[in-house]
């Protein structure tokens, strides 16, 4: 018998990246662990998504929103900020 495949949408508003860094770094850990990537590369999703939150702050003045989603064996995390162009990164689910 297979696991069940992973199958979510969790998205944070943020009125203040810079407020809600550790948060936003803790939440991202804690998906990534749930749905069972492994340490490094957890850190590095971690580390991307971090970059991808100061790049937003520096262009945009509106609150930033950051979506974790899985489906179809993959997992997508989406920054977005203010209209302003996405960041994004997929990847296959462990």
């Amino acid at each position: 018998m297979s696991a069940p495949a992973h199958q979510f949408l969790f998205a944070l508003d943020l009125s203040d990246r810079a407020h809600f860094d550790e948060m936003v770094a803790e939440v991202a850990r804690n998906v990534l662990g749930h749905v069972g990537y492994a340490h490094d590369t957890t850190a590095d999703l971690v580390a991307l998504l971090h970059a991808a939150l100061v790049e937003r702050a520096a262009h945009a003045s509106r609150p930033c929103r950051v979506q974790f989603s899985a489906d179809a064996g993959q997992l997508q995390i989406v920054v977005s900020s203010g209209g302003g162009q996405e960041w994004r990164t997929r990847r296959a689910l462990p």
